[in-house]
């Protein structure tokens, strides 16, 4: 399933230009201290170089347990994509680090069991692409948004119900075409490290629209 979307990549999602002024001032007027930015591009090639060695082994690990090359490839990734956008926005956070690689393995594990459900049981592409958006994205979305209140906050807000629609109606303006793309073109075994690639280039997009 998708990555889903933090509160923080929708809130500049129509005001790109303002927040494009916004980030140029603040880092002429706040620049990143140099021990930060060290940090920022470590995390990266530490996640890049795990991300890439995990996929290599990913069938062996798989074949050793079906869940752990899953597991793996969707903590690192996960891990990955966080840090992409904490590069892009100068700010370094541990703690977000570990919160994804925390989802990255739930829904890494999910989501295969999810795709291999959805192949072994609905014949038909069309109903696999509208179960896989109408009832995987919501339901992936949520337990993120649940597991993201319980981190931050201890417990469930009343604005995680806001966040929850809004992350899921930005999610639709991307998931539903690597949806028909994932079904319709891409060989099973290929179809998790295709999501995560995905993921990857989605977080592309909201960092910059953040």
């Amino acid at each position: 399933m998708s990555e889903p979307i933090p509160l923080e990549d929708l809130k500049g999602f129509n005001k790109q230009p303002l927040e494009d002024l916004r980030h140029g001032l603040d880092a002429k007027l706040y620049p990143t201290p140099k021990y930060v930015l060290r940090r920022l591009v470590i995390n990266l090639l530490v996640e890049t170089v795990l991300s890439v060695a995990v996929y290599n082994i990913y069938d062996d690990l798989s074949t050793y347990y079906q869940l752990l090359g899953p597991a793996l490839l969707g903590g690192s990734t996960a891990m990955l994509a966080q840090s992409i956008t904490q590069f892009v926005r100068r700010k370094l956070s541990y703690n977000k680090i570990c919160k994804f690689l925390v989802w990255g393995i739930i829904n890494g594990s999910f989501t295969v069991l999810w795709y291999n459900m959805l192949l072994e049981r609905v014949d038909d592409l069309i109903y696999q692409i509208v179960v896989d958006q109408m009832v995987g994205q919501p339901f992936f979305q949520l337990i993120f948004n649940v597991l993201s209140a319980l981190w931050d906050h201890g417990e469930i807000t009343a604005n995680t119900r806001t966040i929850y629609l809004k992350s899921l109606k930005v999610s639709y303006c991307f998931w539903p075409f690597f949806s028909i793309l994932v079904f319709a073109f891409i060989p099973p075994s290929l179809m998790f490290p295709s999501t995560c690639l995905a993921n990857l280039l989605w977080n592309l997009v909201l960092s910059k629209l953040g």
